[in-house]
């Protein structure tokens, strides 16, 4: 399979030579910068029935969490409720840089969205931001009536830095009994922050990830941390009673053989997964909106995932 020939166009364009390289920026300029560029290829933002800001208590302080209404309010118990975790290589993206992807999931799930704006690093390392998430997810299974939400329905889900934090997240509820998970959406996740793997190795460079290991340094206190279960959720010992997953992967993307190795890990730990690769496709391609159509195809696929899992209650 080729490079999708408007991305190969894309990344044969030469660099800005007055770009400052992201491990010179300060965090503030790399987190404005982010938003911009999220911004210049986003297409128009889908409509949603609503939208509310709110702030709940989190482990080390307020914790943001933009949520998002699929449709008026029904009656009986609610929608279904999916919290989800932004990328950003760690150090950036916000519910402002997912808006739209989160208008969009939630669209098609027919879930109550939570996006949660979790603290970045390197101001807060791991496992401040997981730690987050998982505190967002329990607040949301025990409140989300008040948002025409039902919490005993419960997915989680992220893409890219989001997608390990929902993949962690869903091994804290296990382990520490609760909440119940009925679901999870992994977006290009980052699973092993140790990897070593033939993706690794031939897209590293030159498909928009060339900041990895910057970030990942940026987020660990330590090298010891990445042998952390939390931190690498591949290097688990146990995959076991996990909730189901849809696993998206990108055939040009460093993460790729991660993201397909931590599918089968689920699988063989009595999961049931559902694992899609976009053959042609590089990291980060839900973002580009404005340039590829396959953007928000892979969007909805990933809602209509979301749906299919709650279709049966």
């Amino acid at each position: 399979m080729e490079l999708h020939p408007k991305l190969k166009e894309l990344l044969a364009a030469p660099a800005d030579p007055n770009a400052t390289p992201v491990e010179q920026q300060s965090p503030e300029e790399a987190r404005a910068e982010f938003e911009r560029d999220f911004a210049a290829v986003d297409g128009e933002k889908p409509d949603i029935h609503s939208t509310e800001e709110i702030q709940i208590p989190g482990p080390g302080g307020p914790l943001r969490l933009r949520i998002y209404e699929p449709g008026p309010r029904e009656g009986g118990s609610g929608r279904p409720a999916l919290v989800y975790c932004h990328g950003g290589g760690y150090i950036r993206g916000s519910v402002e840089s997912h808006d739209s992807a989160c208008r969009l999931i939630a669209n098609s799930s027919g879930c109550v969205t939570a996006s949660v704006d979790y603290r970045l690093s390197p101001e807060s390392k791991f496992p401040d931001a997981i730690e987050d998430c998982y505190a967002a997810t329990k607040w949301f299974a025990e409140n989300a009536a008040a948002h025409g939400a039902d919490g005993s329905r419960l997915a989680v889900g992220g893409d890219s830095a989001g997608g390990n934090m929902a993949a962690a997240v869903t091994l804290m509820a296990r382990d520490r009994s609760g909440p119940k998970i009925a679901f999870q959406l992994l977006i290009y996740p980052n699973t092993d922050l140790a990897a070593d793997n033939e993706s690794m190795r031939l897209f590293s460079k030159g498909y928009w990830l060339d900041s990895m290991p910057f970030y990942i340094r940026s987020y660990l206190g330590s090298d010891a941390d990445r042998a952390n279960e939390l931190a690498s959720p591949l290097r688990a010992s146990d995959l076991s009673g996990l909730p189901p997953a849809y696993v998206v992967t990108a055939g040009f993307d460093p993460l790729r053989d991660e993201g397909k190795a931590y599918a089968e890990r689920l699988a063989q730990g009595g999961g049931a997964v559902e694992s899609v690769c976009y053959a042609n496709m590089i990291h980060g391609f839900t973002a580009l909106r404005a340039i590829l159509p396959e953007a928000d195809e892979a969007l909805k696929a990933c809602g209509d995932a979301v749906r299919r899992s709650f279709a049966g209650d």
